[in-house]
């Protein structure tokens, strides 16, 4: 069993609390709650600002997911604000893969933050974009992790007009340099005070457009203003007095989450506790279970509203005798083959944020790969994702029994598969567990880990977001360098390939209730991969 006292303690609050991937978004929703907003509004403030401190990962050019808990509806939404492909994408351009601009998706983010707005904020939209105004116009201090991000992927982007930004005298802004991105503040406050019109139907969406035709893509004016966000009915799970709420397709992160916690159990009762938190035992269980649900993705994951059989193989999929059987197939001493299966999700970035009036935001924001697609829409600040390239490819598919390209086929309309996992479980009827992550592929496998440390095992929210952990593409194993020589060896014993995980940028946000006492405790918890940050009060 993992030693808590090797950790540091969760934020702590009896009101609100806020937990992000950034102290500077972090410090954006508080600002904005002790303000009179709302974890609507806060939510808004820490979105923006992660795309202005760390542009890698996310941006008001990109797109993502919300899972929504309204207190006074006792409702849950889940919001799907995904980018989306232009009517003229190929399948042909999308998998030959030649220029960046075919990769680019319609932007989502400023759709699905002003539905936030419209739908539960208590602020104006000019509000509680302005912290991240102030930051992206009077400059903030880079961080360790984007400092970093800069120096490893410098090949990637110095070539392009994003490097123009990330290399002052030609060297990557270094840790501790002090950055102001005025086009971008000047597009913020145009978004705090006219909302998305600008976006789908006005001159920033022209000068998007000219930007992704100057890269070869597809998109055009018509496919800005056919952007809709979508309401969708979350993926949900009863486990007792607990109800698991997460993304539905087209997120795949979701339907890994609930086929494990419904194989294995959401309580101390799960054999999973027995192997012990952390042994070799344990993480081999987690990764054939997640091999199974990687299959899934490769098989029926699509979106929902272009491939009509995709909820309905959701549903087959979380049946009980189908995860039964599939239970039955796990050998503690054995691993099953599995295709390897590759995703290009690297980027994105997490916000949890409830405040005194019971409202719960789990948000994920992303532009894709690290940088997006590294070109900036002319003068607007404003970086262009490549989520296209979340669409299968064939190497994607091969050795599933996969015809084509499977549901998540590249099409004209259509949004990609996703490993975001937004969730919130409530229990008794009332909020008690709300996570979510960010690192592309990794997302899946690192919130559902969580997600099982905090349900079967009972550890802290420090704990669960912190420990080491494992992932699995389908075949081999990559574990955290912490994780000890004799697990190590305790899986290659059960037939595992272990590999050392080099990629340490998957980091899970976690905000849980704990109702034990006579007070209730909410406690916050940021992943120390990349450097988050959490508060509460």
């Amino acid at each position: 069993m993992v030693s808590q006292a090797a950790y540091a303690p969760p934020a702590e609050g009896t009101t609100v609390a806020v937990a992000t991937d950034h102290a500077e978004a972090t410090r954006a929703a508080l600002d904005t709650l002790q303000h009179g907003g709302n974890a609507f509004d806060a939510a808004i403030s820490a979105a923006l600002a992660l795309g202005v401190v760390s542009p890698a990962a996310s941006g008001i050019g990109g797109g993502g997911f919300a899972l929504v808990y309204v207190a006074k509806d006792h409702k849950i939404v889940a919001l799907d604000f995904r980018e989306a492909a232009p009517r003229a994408s190929s399948v042909d351009a999308l998998v030959a893969r030649k220029s960046r601009g075919v990769a680019v998706g319609v932007p989502g983010e400023p759709a699905g933050l002003e539905w936030l707005s419209t739908h539960g904020a208590k602020k104006t939209l000019a509000e509680d974009a302005a912290p991240a105004v102030r930051l992206a116009r009077d400059g903030f201090l880079v961080g360790r992790y984007f400092a970093t991000a800069l120096v490893t992927f410098r090949a990637l982007y110095e070539p392009t007009s994003v490097g123009a930004e990330l290399l002052p005298g030609g060297s990557p802004l270094a840790f501790g340099t002090r950055w102001q991105r005025p086009a971008l503040a000047r597009t913020l406050e145009r978004f705090g005070a006219e909302g998305k019109m600008p976006f789908y139907a006005g001159d920033l969406g022209a000068k998007m457009v000219a930007a992704v035709k100057a890269e070869n893509g597809p998109m055009a004016a018509e496919d800005l203003s056919a952007y809709a966000v979508r309401e969708r009915a979350p993926l949900t799970r009863t486990f007792g007095k607990r109800t698991v709420y997460t993304m539905p397709a087209p997120s795949a992160g979701g339907l890994m989450e609930l086929e494990t916690l419904a194989m294995w159990g959401a309580d101390a009762s799960s054999p999973l506790r027995a192997m012990g938190f952390g042994s070799s035992a344990y993480l081999h269980t987690l990764a054939e279970t997640m091999r199974g649900a990687v299959a899934d993705r490769a098989r029926i994951s699509g979106d929902p509203d272009v491939e009509t059989q995709v909820t309905a193989s959701y549903a087959i999929a979380l049946d009980d005798r189908q995860l039964a059987a599939r239970r039955a197939r796990i050998s503690p001493d054995k691993t099953h083959a599995g295709a390897e299966f590759k995703t290009r999700e690297d980027g994105t970035s997490h916000v949890i944020i409830t405040d005194a009036e019971g409202n719960v935001v789990s948000l994920t924001t992303t532009i894709n790969s690290p940088f997006g697609a590294r070109f900036v829409a002319g003068d607007t600040g404003i970086w262009m994702n490549d989520q296209l390239f979340d669409f299968a490819l064939p190497e994607d598919v091969a050795g599933y029994g996969v015809v084509g390209l499977g549901p998540n086929v590249p099409h004209g309309g259509a949004r990609p598969v996703s490993s975001m996992a937004p969730t919130i479980m409530l229990e008794d009827g009332v909020p008690t567990l709300a996570l979510g992550g960010s690192g592309g592929r990794r997302i899946a496998t690192a919130v559902t880990q969580a997600a099982v440390a905090r349900l079967v095992f009972g550890l802290d929210p420090a704990v669960c977001v912190s420990s080491p952990r494992i992932f699995t593409n389908g075949t081999d194993v990559f574990v955290d360098p912490e994780i000890s020589e004799d697990v190590r060896a305790g899986l290659r014993a059960r037939g595992e390939s272990v590999k050392d995980e080099t990629i340490l940028g998957s980091a899970v946000q976690m905000i849980a209730w704990d109702r034990s006492g006579t007070k209730v405790r909410i406690l916050a918890a940021s992943d120390p991969r990349k450097m988050g940050f959490s508060a509460g009060y």
